[in-house]
């Protein structure tokens, strides 16, 4: 079904955060609104949070960009065993 669609299957391996976008987005997301930060009660800690998710598109565009590319590594047909 993947082939009919025109969709590119890639496996990763079984713990991979790394090449996780999400993983990415989580790391960016706590790099900009929770690391060195206090945060006095849940409520400001939501909204910092709430803040940093609406302005991804605006003023965190560019370094998440580049965060959120897929820059893989592909090989073709790699035998790891050597004969």
């Amino acid at each position: 079904m993947a082939a009919v669609l025109s969709i590119t299957l890639l496996y990763l391996p079984g713990y991979s955060p790394n090449l996780n976008l999400i993983e990415r987005l989580w790391r960016f997301l706590k790099r900009k609104s929770v690391y060195g930060k206090y945060y006095p009660n849940f409520a400001t800690f939501r909204a910092a949070i709430k803040d940093t998710l609406s302005e991804l598109n605006t003023t965190h565009a560019e370094p998440l960009a580049a965060l959120m590319a897929l820059q893989f590594q592909e090989f073709e047909d790699v035998s790891l065993l050597t004969e």
